[in-house]
């Protein structure tokens, strides 16, 4: 289980902010942007590591990097985690259903990858939705690889104190030099601002720009 440390909603600068999204006027927001994957495409090809897990590791390191994306309500008392883990989809080909599966994040791009093969493996066989307990500490990602998005939006009917973000990969596809995909993020307005996403997706963009490094 990961640490945690707790918020003081009453010193907080965000404090008028986080009891009017969260009580008044209770909402969230989503956007989509075109993340360049230019340097990716040919890293995995030259290293033979799957586009899915590289994505979802360059996406965890950036979300993990941001507070404001690593925040939960636990015990009636707002939180902000030490590290918050992916909780992901998987496609099953022959039924076309998806389970999601998890794996804890780690700034080791190796031992990431190695655990999410692992994940994997142990959970090939399982189509439940949740074949293990997701962790508390979690943001969500999920992917449409057969579509190239120009917006997405999950409608969620009640996520009052649900703070953990949403991400949704689309399909990556050449305009010019460049290999954009679409990321679609939805997020609770009572713990994330614009500014926030902006920055998040500077770090991920950044991410995606010197993966070379990763080698």
């Amino acid at each position: 289980m990961a640490e945690y440390q707790t918020i003081n909603i009453e010193e907080w600068n965000r404090k008028e902010h986080f009891n009017a999204y969260r009580d008044a006027i209770k909402c969230g927001f989503s956007l989509t942007v075109k993340l360049d994957i230019t340097q990716v495409i040919p890293f995995v090809k030259e290293t033979g590591f799957k586009f899915y897990p590289v994505m979802i590791y360059l996406l965890s390191q950036a979300v993990n990097q941001h507070p404001a994306f690593k925040m939960s309500m636990k015990e009636g008392e707002l939180i902000l985690w030490d590290r918050v883990d992916p909780v992901y989809t998987v496609l099953h080909q022959d039924t076309e259903t998806f389970s999601a599966l998890s794996v804890p994040y780690s700034d080791s791009f190796m031992d990431f990858i190695d655990s999410y093969n692992k994940v994997l493996q142990k959970n090939e066989n399982n189509k439940s939705f949740f074949p293990e307990q997701a962790p508390q500490n979690h943001f969500n990602i999920s992917a449409l690889p057969w579509i190239h998005f120009e917006s997405f939006n999950l409608n969620i009917a009640d996520f009052t104190d649900y703070f953990a973000p949403s991400f949704t990969f689309g399909k990556y596809q050449t305009e010019g030099s460049k290999i954009l995909m679409p990321l679609a993020i939805q997020v609770h307005h009572a713990v994330c601002d614009g500014i926030h996403v902006a920055k998040l997706i500077d770090t991920l963009q950044q991410a995606c720009t010197t993966i070379q490094t990763l080698k």
